[in-house]
């Protein structure tokens, strides 16, 4: 943070004495978070499409509004299409939900006591009269968006006695003033009872919870509740503005997402929000973004200053034609003691354009580096591929060998898209696979600020390392309101026993690994362990972002370890307003 602030002061004083003119073409404004069934509807469309929208650069998320709002209006306007009541359905949803960069009579409405719902999304909407982003007119143009947000779920486990429960409380506020000056702000209260399988996460990162402060997954601080609930507060918030036509600055706290896959072996949305400062450059066909982050590298006992570590990425995309985009990208995890502190920001890493490995090793090799790439490709009429490639550390000749040596880190992702499966208006397949070598995402020196984590949480994938993973996942929308979604997960993973270091946990120095384990580590090795995790949830919507849900889920665990072995049959039900699904599919 002591750099981080100073650093975007300056970014923010330069934009405000620029010259006013060098904006005049900026449409600046919030992003919608990141969601896996909302920016499904963007890929869906994309694929239907049949080549990429320029704006859009959808390997790294979240998206601007004002870019949604260009592409469902363009999708609007194509009239070589064949669109499903459905799909006009979907992309009337788009737009209304971003009528701020559309034409916005279409939501009006007489609303509820003069000042509530005047416009169909939103609780309070506040727009003074010149306000029309299309016509960027009106330098004291603002929009201001107010909803509540509303979580509320019941439901039964079978190896549970209680209850399961989830009560989600808060409020979100987002806008542009000026046109300039885009901002998002969302705080929500939780208590919750979780199925049995995501309370032993809690319970075996939070062993002693009397003392310490509990990790739920996707969240950061977290206390007891009762006998076995949890409690926590999510609060999230960021400026953003263009510092020049194709510059654009966010600073703020929230999640980042970079791939093109239901799952991230780089920067996921598992792990708790995240400060960052984000710049994004965009002209051409590229897109290229910096992020800075600054990450928990532990928890410690409430009422201590938790430590820090820094992770920063580098990733450029580029649409090499309109049917295929490829990615590259790098990452750094590190964290600096000075003093006894750790909240050295080291400035070698400010560069924006840099090999960070080439960095790291001349300033002591102490670092993690990663480095990769990404694609996804319009292969063939409503069919999508995609992959990525992350690479921690490799020895040519070790990978040669064939020997399984234990520095040969790496991940790999391949999937699938298709939509309309076998003619079925509607109907989308999605089949994914997952490959982590072990120890990847783990570093020998001082592991919690320089591995892949935080708040002892995956960045990546929820398994960590030392795995593969199958999944497929199949949508149908019948009618417009109505969704229906069937998933099927199988992974195999290898787990530690008694003090041992398979390399699935990253929290976990790899220090000794060439000492014990330095050849014949294979995917999966240690506590064999194999997760069957089958779902299917049925989404009718009530109204614009008012969800009525209904949700079945078998996971089967088996282990080595019989004790560890756990089946569970879940049943729940839940009404959601303004937020998306809680989603522990691991």
């Amino acid at each position: 943070m002591k750099i981080f602030f100073p650093l975007f002061l300056i970014v923010l004083l330069s934009f405000l004495f620029n010259n006013q003119s060098t904006f005049a073409q900026t449409n600046t404004s919030s992003f919608v978070p990141y969601q896996s069934d909302y920016y499904h509807i963007l890929k869906r469309y994309e694929i239907k499409r049949g080549e990429f929208f320029k704006p859009f650069h959808s390997s790294f998320l979240p998206l601007s509004r004002y870019d949604i709002a260009l592409f469902a209006d363009s999708l609007s306007q194509d009239t070589t299409q064949f669109l499903s009541q459905s799909d006009k359905f979907n992309i009337n949803y788009l737009l209304t939900d971003n009528y701020e960069f559309t034409k916005k009579d279409s939501v009006k409405q007489k609303g509820i006591l003069k000042y509530f719902y005047k416009r169909k999304p939103d609780f309070l909407s506040f727009m003074n009269d010149n306000y029309d982003m299309k016509l960027e007119k009106g330098a004291l143009d603002f929009v201001i968006r107010a909803n509540p947000i509303l979580h509320l779920g019941v439901g039964k486990d079978n190896t549970r006695d209680e209850m399961l429960t989830l009560n989600t409380r808060g409020a979100e506020v987002h806008g542009v003033v000026a046109r300039r000056i885009g901002f998002h702000a969302s705080v929500t209260e939780t208590q919750a009872i979780f199925p049995h399988y995501v309370q032993n996460v809690i319970d075996s990162l939070s062993p002693n919870r009397s003392l310490e402060n509990l990790v739920v997954p996707n969240e950061a601080f977290a206390k007891p509740f009762g006998d076995n609930g949890v409690d926590f507060l999510r609060a999230t918030g960021y400026i953003t503005f263009d510092v020049a036509k194709v510059v654009n600055v966010q600073f703020g706290q929230d999640k980042n997402f970079i791939g093109n896959g239901y799952r991230s072996l780089v920067l996921s949305d598992f792990a708790a929000p995240h400060l960052f400062l984000k710049f994004q450059t965009k002209f051409w066909k590229i897109n290229y973004t910096n992020l800075y982050t600054q990450m928990v590298a532990d928890v410690q006992r409430a009422n201590s200053l938790y430590p820090k570590k820094y992770v920063i990425y580098h990733h450029l995309s580029i649409d090499i034609t309109k049917k295929f985009n490829l990615g590259v990208f790098e990452s750094i995890a590190y964290g600096r003691k000075d003093q006894g502190q750790n909240d050295t920001f080291d400035l070698t890493y400010l560069n924006p354009f840099i090999f960070y490995r080439a960095v790291e090793q001349g300033i002591g090799s102490i670092d993690n580096a990663l480095v990769g790439a990404d694609f996804k490709w319009l292969a063939f009429k409503n069919v999508q591929l995609y992959g990525q490639f992350v690479l921690d550390e490799l020895k040519v000749g070790e990978l040669i060998d064939n020997n399984g040596w234990w520095g040969n880190k790496y991940g790999i992702q391949l999937g699938l898209n298709a939509i309309d499966v076998a003619n079925i208006k509607n109907l989308d397949l999605q089949l994914e696979t997952n490959i982590v070598r072990p120890y990847t995402y783990t570093h020998s020196s001082d592991e919690q600020l320089s591995n892949f984590v935080h708040y002892k949480q995956s960045l990546a994938h929820p398994l960590g390392a030392n795995f593969m993973e199958f999944l497929g996942i199949l949508r149908y929308q019948p009618i417009p309101r109505l969704n229906i979604t069937a998933k099927l997960i199988y992974a195999e993973t290898g787990e530690d026993s008694n003090g041992s270091n398979w390399g699935s946990n990253l929290l976990v120095s790899n220090e000794n690994v060439d000492d014990t384990n330095e050849y014949g580590n294979t995917i999966g090795q240690g506590v064999e362990t194999s997760i069957l995790f089958g779902r299917v949830t049925a989404t009718y919507q009530l109204y614009h972002n008012l969800f009525l849900d209904a949700d079945v889920i078998q996971r089967n665990k088996t282990s080595a370890i019989v004790a560890r072995d756990l089946s569970s049959t879940i049943f729940s039900a839940g009404l959601r307003l303004n937020i998306g699904q809680r989603l522990y599919e691991f």
